[in-house]
């Protein structure tokens, strides 16, 4: 899997890691059928070190995922992220309104983690469309500004 996030990473069409780890764990509450407990899968294996790597040398967040039965990336690979001073992005996974909710629980393991401001980037509105247009100059002119790819496909 390493070979696979690295040539994501390394796309100017990338601006978001997500899925890092692309598991699914155990989840209680409340979620759609196609999300509770009982639909779990392993995480991917691959080299950490040079995912971290690879993010850092071309500007690249991180996705912290808030999905109850995602919690991506864990706890341990989010921490060296943070000590390597990586971007993140913290979002729900949302699939409906109700869930939006979830996203504070991506901003309390983002804490837990020691990622604080100084050292993930906070952008919104203009400085989110800016780093993100960044890329674009040598992109898909086709492609909108805010649209975020993952080393799994769209989101």
């Amino acid at each position: 899997m390493t070979k696979r996030m690295l040539a994501a990473i390394a796309n100017p069409h990338l601006d978001i890691l997500g899925h890092m780890t692309g598991r699914k764990v155990p989840a209680a509450g409340d979620g759609d059928k196609g999300h509770r407990a009982g639909r779990t899968r392993p995480p991917s294996t691959f080299d950490l070190a040079k995912v971290i790597a690879a993010c850092l040398e071309h500007d690249k967040a991180i996705e912290i995922n808030s999905r109850p039965d995602r919690l991506d990336p864990p706890k341990r690979m989010l921490t060296v992220a943070v000590e390597a001073a990586c971007k993140f992005s913290i979002d729900t996974d949302a699939h409906a309104p109700g869930q939006l909710d979830w996203l504070r629980t991506g901003c309390e393991r983002a804490a837990l983690c020691a990622c604080r401001r100084r050292r993930g980037q906070r952008v919104a509105g203009e400085r989110l469309l800016e780093w993100t247009g960044a890329r674009r100059e040598i992109g898909d002119a086709r492609r909108p500004a805010g649209w975020i790819g993952s080393a799994r496909g769209t989101n």
